[in-house]
């Protein structure tokens, strides 16, 4: 049994006042691992909350050693303003953060901007005694979630052993050029510690298959470092990591309104299966879309960037050519 208790840690902000980050720690006052868990350093990236919630109450009845740091809320003025950002306008991409991108600023500096006060406020608080991190995003819908690995040793199996069907794997890299830090996954890789993200699928909403599969994978990391009894649960099968498959991209074959087939986002798909139709705004011809090959359904629908942060991204219009589906698979 491990105790359970909550902690509020405090930013100074630049511009005047403070920030309160609420946390919760779980410590079973024996020695072990110590597993960081941050959630929502995007306002509108919230289903790793729910997931962290859930994970704790599992947790403070199980673990037997070692202890875990949980931040649901890490950016509470970007949740606050239900955006990605802080002072982010509505409907711009993530790319127009002004400096204010928390994911670009690990470990954090004092004397920076209100952003940048943030990660160091927790990582000062629980970085140096975490032995592990595991960072909960959320990309958007059309892209089925994700776990990300930076190709470092002893990361790959940890991977494998989190059950889920998709990694995508980055070489390892040096500060981010814009602020001069990493993200909170790769500054643990670059401690030689092990960091690694989840992407839920979907921003701006909770989806109760992504709670349940993003929960599948911070228990499964518990286990697998050793602060849960168990093995970790067999999840999707097989595991594909991106630099050993071949992607697909199914394109419309004409411009008009995509309507996927009801196939579900991870499942894998037979080559000829229909993935869907376009009806076509010209001809108002109905158009199918079948599968050019077998694979696993990792992009659905009328995909495009910046899709879940502005409101036209959502629309299932697309032009001719443009990806309906994408599709992944082994190499041969």
């Amino acid at each position: 049994m491990s105790m359970l208790s909550k902690r509020h840690l405090t930013a100074e902000l630049q511009s005047g006042g403070t920030v309160s980050i609420p946390a919760w720690i779980l410590d079973t006052g024996k020695p072990g691992p110590a597993l960081l868990l941050v959630a929502a350093q995007h306002g509108n990236e919230v289903h790793g909350s729910e997931a962290m919630r859930r994970f704790v109450d599992l947790a403070a009845g199980q673990m037997t050693c070692g202890k875990v740091f949980a931040v649901p809320f890490a950016n509470p003025p970007a949740l606050h303003t239900r955006r990605p950002h802080i002072h982010l306008q509505p409907e711009r991409p993530y790319a127009d953060d002004g400096g204010h991108n928390m994911n670009r600023w690990w470990p954090g500096r004092q004397d920076g901007n209100d952003t940048a006060r943030l990660p160091q406020a927790i990582y000062q608080t629980f970085g140096d005694e975490a032995t592990h991190a595991l960072d909960l995003h959320c990309w958007n819908r059309h892209n089925a979630a994700a776990v990300l690995i930076r190709d470092v040793p002893d990361i790959r199996e940890l991977a494998r052993q989190l059950g889920h069907r998709f990694v995508r794997v980055s070489k390892p890299s040096g500060p981010i050029e814009s602020t001069g830090g990493y993200t909170l996954s790769g500054c643990f890789c670059e401690s030689g510690r092990l960091g690694v993200t989840y992407e839920f699928a979907g921003q701006y909403t909770i989806i109760e298959d992504e709670v349940r599969r993003g929960l599948r994978v911070i228990v499964n990391m518990a286990r697998s470092i050793g602060l849960l009894p168990g093995r970790p649960t067999e999840g999707d099968n097989p595991v594909l990591f991106s630099d050993e498959c071949e992607s697909i991209h199914v394109a419309s074959p004409c411009s008009g309104v995509f309507v996927d087939a009801g196939i579900r986002m991870y499942d894998e798909v037979e080559q000829g299966a229909l993935v869907g139709h376009v009806l076509s705004d010209t001809d108002l011809e109905t158009r199918e879309v079948r599968a050019p090959v077998t694979g696993y359904v990792r992009g659905l629908g009328a995909s495009r960037p910046h899709c879940d942060v502005s409101i036209t991204g959502h629309h299932p219009y697309v032009l001719e050519g443009e990806t309906v589906a994408t599709l992944d698979r082994r190499k041969a």
